[in-house]
């Protein structure tokens, strides 16, 4: 079958040029080029970077500072975290995709009304009353932005959105925490704290249901693009991560903080600064960023809870020890949220994004943070260094078998989906249900998006002759013979 090409007479004729177009291409496709923002977006990516922040530095245990109050004191937030953390499973639980702008601003308004209610009154029973009833409306605005998250972000999007809010919470912990400067005194960050939220919250007006993308109307009642079993590794990675790390690892810091006279605090906040950073160059140049930036994240933490364990001997070891681990931390809740949301999108899956929160908020953040508490309460060398040798023994482990996750898990097509603007089949039913293999898919994808024959194989890296073998095959799986009538077949194809 003859197999056209439009747009030929503006291919290239010199083949350096033609690399040349092929790379500078897959440049723009990186996921970090700043090309795949889109405008509809900005609120969705606002709401994340702020809201988010607000949340991880003035309402949950993880950034619990034993030194200060921080608007609510450390045993509250104790509290506040498992509320926020019980609720959010249970609202992304119970949350259909459509329900998720109502919900939102209806959640966002309680939540405001329990913020002013515990400002005025901070302490006794209406305190704690107030306390949960924050905790529970956080909760229910966190399930809310992460369907959106999820589902109408690209990959670029999602990506600065966890980096631009681990960069807030690092640079709002550094003026806490700076012994240098007292930035802010309580009544101060009473009013920060409020005057934060209410900026996250001011996107909300801007969501729109239409946002989400409108499911394919496919006949058959099965699902034909499951969620591979083998993806599901990564909630036991997250989990595993959230009670070591997360959990003892703060657990330890906040212990050392109390009776070293090294800035502990403020070196786990640069360490997370420096997280950020370190992942914007994993993503900008390694080839299998996703990886490497979970090695970097296993690597940082063993080194760190090794170091804790011999500070005793090396008091100076102590700001090695903070820096790493808030570089590891960082890192992982990064590449947390980031592959939540790619794999979930990929396979367009709410009962991956519903475990997902089950396994990090429930088995891991609840479990994280008693194991912290405990740590620090029981205020014991012995405890604490039987938990630096054991944490930092499972994340050597991680480590060793990290070939064979990659060998079995991260060669998965989400991971290589993970280092590009857009998760490829994103589509992938409207495809599927004509039988078309994955390659043939990413092929009739770009063909879809304009690229010429000699285009798409500079980008998927196959020779031209096999580009023109897909394209019969899909032609023929499709019952039709030009671009044209692929065109008019597929209309409801969203182009990007």
């Amino acid at each position: 079958m003859q197999i056209d090409m439009p747009g030929g007479a503006c291919m290239p004729d010199n083949a350096t040029n033609q690399v040349r177009h092929a790379a500078d291409r897959s440049y723009s496709d990186n996921v970090i080029h700043f090309k795949g923002f889109r405008r509809k977006n900005y609120p969705y990516v606002h709401i994340w970077i702020v809201y988010y922040a607000w949340v991880i530095v003035f309402a949950t245990w993880w950034t619990a500072s034993p030194d200060r109050t921080i608007v609510f004191n450390t045993n509250l937030r104790t509290l506040l975290h498992s509320v926020i953390l019980l609720s959010s499973a249970l609202f992304i639980f119970v949350l259909k995709k459509q329900w998720y702008v109502k919900a939102a601003r209806m959640g966002a308004g309680a939540l405001l009304f329990g913020m002013v209610m515990n400002m005025l009154l901070p302490t006794g029973i209406p305190g704690i009353f107030s306390v949960i009833w924050v905790g529970v409306f956080v909760g229910c605005v966190n399930a809310c932005i992460l369907i959106p998250f999820i589902f109408t972000l690209n990959n670029t999007e999602k990506l600065y959105a966890v980096i631009g809010s681990n960069l807030l919470i690092g640079m709002l912990s550094f003026l806490e925490e700076n012994p240098a400067k007292n930035y802010f005194g309580e009544q101060a960050n009473i009013y920060l704290s409020f005057f934060l939220l209410l900026a996250g919250l001011a996107a909300l007006p801007f969501f729109k249901e239409k946002d989400l993308p409108a499911e394919p109307s496919i006949p058959e009642p099965v699902n034909i693009n499951p969620t591979p079993p083998r993806v599901y590794l990564t909630l036991v990675i997250s989990c595993t991560f959230a009670i070591l790390g997360k959990g003892i690892g703060k657990g330890l810091i906040n212990l050392s903080s109390g009776v070293s006279a090294y800035p502990v605090l403020l070196s786990y906040t640069i360490g997370g600064l420096i997280g950020c950073l370190v992942t914007v160059l994993v993503y900008a140049l390694a080839r299998k960023s996703t990886q490497i930036s979970l090695n970097i994240t296993f690597g940082s933490m063993a080194i760190g809870l090794l170091f804790h364990a011999f500070s005793s001997q090396s008091p100076g070891l102590i700001v090695f020890c903070s820096l790493f681990l808030g570089t590891g931390s960082t890192i992982g809740m990064i590449n947390t949220y980031y592959i939540l949301g790619v794999i979930a999108k990929k396979y367009n899956s709410m009962r991956y994004a519903r475990l997902s929160i089950l396994f990090i908020g429930i088995f891991g953040g609840i479990a994280g943070v008693l194991a912290g508490n405990f740590v620090n309460l029981a205020n014991s060398s012995q405890v604490s260094l039987v938990a630096s040798i054991l944490s930092g023994t499972v994340m050597i482990l991680f480590l060793m078998i990290s070939p064979a996750l990659s060998q079995t898990l991260y060669e998965d097509n989400w991971a290589k989906d993970a280092k590009k603007k857009e998760v490829i089949d994103d589509h992938l039913p409207l495809f599927k249900k004509y039988n078309l293999t994955n390659r043939e898919t990413e092929v009739c994808e770009l063909l879809l998006k304009g690229h010429t024959l000699r285009q798409i194989s500079g980008i998927l890296a196959i020779a031209y002759p096999t580009v023109n073998t897909y394209c019969t095959a899909i032609y023929r799986k499709l019952c039709i013979n030009s671009r044209t009538e692929l065109l008019l077949l597929l209309r409801d194809y969203e182009r990007r």
